[in-house]
């Protein structure tokens, strides 16, 4: 998988992929409705003037990305990591989330998920994820996880 950031050409594709990517989310929160799956292809262009937003391609086919700022405070936040629902489980997430996180100028990284969202935890886990706190937003319960990145010894 190829790891480049995105075009404004690329954001319908990433749209349509979020919400493939996302619908096994929300099946997981039937009561809610996710962001993720309500947002506008105008949204996306708004959120991609401020963010970096990266694609995974894989055979000329986008079939991940992810999207990351470093807000007021100095944190990395990193979010919508996505990958195409056929093609999980073979470590494209754990690279796009590597990608992101090299490309965000700041020490600590912060994303967040639903609580249900149990294979999400233990992926941010094992990549050095912490939890830090639990958040309701719409009724439902978010763990926030932070990261400090390794600094390398000079």
């Amino acid at each position: 998988m190829v790891i480049e950031l995105a075009a404004l050409d690329d954001l319908p594709a990433i749209l349509a992929l979020q919400r493939r990517a996302y619908a096994s989310e929300a099946a997981l929160y039937p009561e809610a409705t996710l962001p993720a799956m309500t947002q506008t292809l105008a949204e996306l262009r708004g959120e991609a003037g401020r963010q970096t937003v990266l694609k995974g391609v894989l055979d000329g086919r986008l079939i991940g990305s992810v999207r990351g700022f470093v807000d007021s405070a100095g944190v990395g936040q990193i979010g919508r990591l996505i990958v195409e629902p056929a093609e999980q489980g073979r470590g494209y997430g754990t690279h796009l989330l590597h990608a992101i996180e090299a490309a965000l100028p700041t020490r600590t990284l912060e994303l967040f998920t639903g609580e249900r969202s149990t294979a999400n935890l233990r992926l941010y886990e094992r990549l050095g994820y912490v939890r830090d706190r639990v958040e309701q937003h719409g009724g439902l319960p978010l763990v926030f996880l932070q990261k400090e990145k390794a600094t390398v010894a000079t």
